[in-house]
């Protein structure tokens, strides 16, 4: 369809809004949540490459929102879906990552190598059992990431290998997804971290409790730290421009303020004080001997 066709059809210049599809992030909260899974990237592939000892590279790729189910389409058929659960909250974190590389994660922690790629297929208990020793700690990086915005630890709940099976979400929720490039050794795949939009809600909180925090007076102590240059200042004269023009070095200016009058103190043009001058010590100073009313009024 070309362009001009799409711009006379308002159907198509302004799709219908889906009202069950979760908003978008903000841009400031997806900055702090990038901040956030950027830092556990960097512990998780430490980890990793220090219990599997196999060099691991994480590195983020986005964080989206979207419903739990388009979430779930977008995982292989079968993979490995890690679960956390925090406490006093019915709705849990998922770790997913490929279930061949979880497998290569085994053969590695039990000294053996995994030079080529492992095909899928489901955990023996003994493989269950090392996989969870090693996310008990992923699940404490996570915690440790995300700080404020967990209300409580996210804890190992389960393991799964069938997204489309584990609806610990109703379809329709919205859930936060980021996603990982994960390259261990030669092989490149993909993990994701999914955690409830309750992250989002405490995103909000943390925002109006430093909202609230700040004082109301904050903003007249800061105007009243801010710098201002002070002259003071003698009855201005009137010349004309020839008799600027002609002003050599020596030249004697007389100006029309009586001895016994004192000076004008002011910051730009805005007298604010009147005052006499003086000395302290080796340094030329001034006395103030009136605050002018009307400018602290």
């Amino acid at each position: 369809m070309s362009t001009t066709a799409v711009r006379n059809d308002p159907l198509r210049r302004y799709p219908a809004y889906d009202f069950g599809r979760p908003a978008q992030l903000g841009r400031e909260h997806r900055r702090r949540l990038e901040a956030a899974f950027e830092a556990f990237a960097r512990q998780w592939a430490s980890q990793l490459t220090g219990k599997v000892r196999m060099r691991t590279h994480l590195t983020l790729e986005g964080v989206e929102s979207m419903s739990y189910q388009e979430y779930a389409d977008t995982l292989p058929t079968t993979t490995a879906m890690v679960t956390g659960a925090t406490a006093g909250r019915d709705e849990p974190g998922v770790v997913q990552f490929d279930l061949g590389v979880a497998l290569a994660w085994v053969v590695q922690m039990l000294g053996g190598r995994s030079n080529a790629p492992i095909e899928p297929r489901s955990l023996t208990p003994i493989e269950s059992a090392l996989i969870r020793q090693l996310m008990d700690r992923t699940f404490e990086l996570l915690t440790t990431s995300l700080g404020m915005l967990l209300s409580n630890p996210l804890t190992y709940a389960g393991l799964h290998d069938n997204p489309q099976y584990l609806q610990v979400i109703s379809p329709g929720e919205a859930v936060i997804v980021a996603r990982f490039d994960m390259r261990m050794g030669e092989s490149h795949s993909t993990a994701t971290v999914m955690l409830p939009t309750v992250v989002v809600d405490r995103l909000a909180e943390s925002e109006r409790d430093a909202a609230s925090a700040h004082r109301a007076g904050a903003t007249v102590d800061q105007v009243l730290g801010a710098p201002l240059e002070v002259s003071l200042r003698v009855a201005p004269r009137v010349i004309g421009a020839g008799e600027v023009l002609n002003l050599a070095p020596g030249d004697l200016l007389r100006f029309s303020h009586p001895e016994t009058k004192p000076f004008e103190l002011v910051v730009g043009d805005t007298p604010i004080a009147r005052a006499v001058p003086g000395s302290q010590g080796s340094r030329l100073a001034c006395t103030i001997t009136t605050i002018l009313e009307e400018t602290t009024r």
